[in-house]
């Protein structure tokens, strides 16, 4: 996980960025973030996110000559 600043002043505004490893998964996938704030009212803020991972797609590889 990254996030665009590890200090926002009160109003502003940053991103966040999360991975999630979808490899061996299909079908519905759940994780959660957890992002640490120095809001004394709130701490901690839970992120959900959610997500379908369809199917896992396979590609041969091309056999190129020898030579």
């Amino acid at each position: 996980m990254m996030a665009s600043s590890s200090h926002l002043k009160a109003g502003e505004k940053g991103a966040i960025t999360a991975r999630v490893a979808t490899q061996a998964k299909q079908g519905a996938v759940i994780e959660t973030v957890e992002v640490l704030t120095n809001d004394p009212r709130r701490p901690k803020v839970s992120l959900t996110l959610r997500a379908t991972v369809l199917e896992t797609l396979t590609v041969p590889l091309q056999q190129s000559p020898v030579r």
